[in-house]
Formats: structure tokens, C-alpha cells, sequence
């Protein structure tokens, strides 16, 4: 509810602007007058201009602000993103296949091959020929490929059947496969070897490795229980051969029977 005194104030506001319309009524009778008018007119229209660029600006400082923080929650989602990969990092990380084989006997006829032709003599060649034969013989092996069975990703065990894993944990599965991969690397290195450069121990292995062979396991590179339980600590149980049972599903191994042996051979991941 106003008071007097608002009252008051009000009505001196309005006498105060009839006034000064007094004054402009009698300062339109002078001569200079009109001009001033029209300088304080292009005055205001200047302004007009001054302000209507300045709203562009600060239109155009809104939306850049905008895509800003647009950015900032962007590189926020980011950092959240590599905070958690940092503090998740799975113990075992899948490799790519290396290829680490090294065949002696194309080394050896690309040698031959080299040689001939800086010689371009028949007797040289053959020379160089028996020359790397009897350095080949003198290493007592020869190099070759053995894979190793790929770490299982974090979406191929998440995509596994829950019957098939159980209780059994990511890191146990590809810790499993670090185990699996020593015998294979021991096998395949004793069979690298000349039979005569082994020892009595090394020789019954190369005698007992080559018994396992069939036609079936041809090209492949496989183990065999013997092996895991002599070459690594992974033991055969029921928690091991669920773990068997996921990497045939994960395509990381798979069985070959026969001659009373179960095989688990080594499947290549693409």
C-alpha cells in the first residue's frame, strides 16, 4: 500500500518531467535548435549501430561458449574414459601373432644363390653349397615357428556361456593360458634340436613327442596332458578343463583323439 511520502515522490517525478518538456517546448523557437535535434539524431543512430554490433558479438561469444563447453564436457567424458581404462588395465593384453620363425634352409639356398651368381663359377658354388650344409649341421637345430596361444579378450570371455565359465575369472582363464604356452614352447624346442645334440632326458621326449604324431596333427602344434602336467603348474582338474572348454570356444585350441591321447592343439588368431 504506498504512503504519502510515495505519493509525494511520484508526483514530484512527474513535475520534474513536465519541466523539462517546458523547456524543450520553448527551446524548439530557436534557430540552433534543429540542429542540435539532428546532431543528437545521427548521435543516436550511431548508437543504434554500435549496439547492433555488439549484440552480433555477444550472439556470436554465446554460441562459441557454447561449443566450448560442448568441448569441455567432451574431453571430460574422455578423461573419465581413460581414468577408468588406467585403473582397469586387464593383466594380460592380447598380442599380435609374432612371427619370429626363422627357416634355415630358404636362408641357406638364398645364401647359395647370392654367392653363385657374385662367383658365376660351377665349382664355387657347390663349395659354398657344403660350406653353409656343414655350418647348418654345426648349430644342431634349426630355427622354427612355434604360436602360442592367444590371450582371450575381455568381450570374447564376456560373450562366453555362463555355464561354461562358472566362477572362474578373466585373469584365471588367460593365466591358464601363459601356463599352456611353456609346454609348447619346451616341445617345440626340443624338436627344433638334432636328436644327436640332446641329452638321454631331451632324446625319450623327442622319441615320445614323435609317437604322438598321426596324419590327424599334421601342420598342427599341439600338446598333450603328459605335457602340461611336466612343463607347467596348470592342473588338469574340473577348474582346468572348464578353462580347456572355454578356449575351444573362444577358438584359441582345439582336440584332436586318437592313440589313446587327447591333443590340444594351438589354433592361429586372425
Amino acid at each position: 500500500m504506498a504512503t504519502l511520502e510515495d505519493l509525494a515522490e511520484s508526483f514530484d517525478g512527474r513535475l520534474e518531467c513536465m519541466r523539462t518538456l517546458v523547456d524543450l517546448q520553448f527551446a524548439a523557437e530557436e534557430i540552433d535548435c534543429n540542429k542540435h535535434f539532428e546532431t543528437l539524431l545521427n548521435e543516436v543512430e550511431k548508437l543504434e549501430n554500435v549496439l547492433s554490433v555488439m549484440r552480433s558479438v555477444v550472439q556470436k561469444q554465446k554460441e562459441e561458449s557454447k561449443q566450448i563447453q560442448e568441448v569441455k564436457l567432451t574431453f571430460e567424458n574422455m578423461i573419465s574414459h581413460l581414468q577408468y581404462s588406467c585403473q582397469h588395465v586387464p593383466v594380460h593384453i592380447p598380442q599380435p601373432a609374432k612371427k619370429e620363425a626363422v627357416h634355415q634352409e630358404a636362408k641357406t639356398k638364398k645364401e647359395n644363390q647370392t654367392t653363385s651368381v657374385k662367383s658365376g663359377n660351377g665349382g664355387n658354388k657347390v663349395k659354398s653349397a657344403e660350406k653353409n650344409e656343414k655350418n647348418s649341421k654345426k648349430s644342431g637345430k634349426c630355427d622354427v615357428y612355434v604360436p602360442t596361444v592367444e590371450y582371450v579378450t575381455v568381450d570374447e570371455f564376456e560373450g562366453v556361456p555362463k555355464y561354461m565359465k562358472g566362477r572362474l575369472t578373466y585373469s584365471q582363464v588367460n593365466g591358464a593360458i601363459d601356463e599352456l604356452n611353456k609346454p609348447l614352447k619346451e616341445k617345440y624346442k626340443i624338436l627344433s634340436m638334432k636328436r644327436t645334440t640332446l641329452n638321454d632326458i631331451n632324446r625319450k621326449r623327442y622319441e615320445k613327442f614323435k609317437l604322438q604324431e598321426t596324419k590327424d596333427t599334421a601342420g598342427e602344434y599341439f600338446i598333450v596332458e603328459e605335457d602340461i602336467k611336466e612343463f607347467s603348474t596348470l592342473k588338469i582338474d574340473n577348474v582346468g578343463r572348464a578353462i580347456l572348454t572355454i578356449l575351444r570356444h573362444c577358438g584359441r585350441m582345439k582336440e584332436i583323439r586318437g592313440s589313446g591321447h587327447i591333443r590340444y592343439a594351438c589354433l592361429p588368431v586372425y
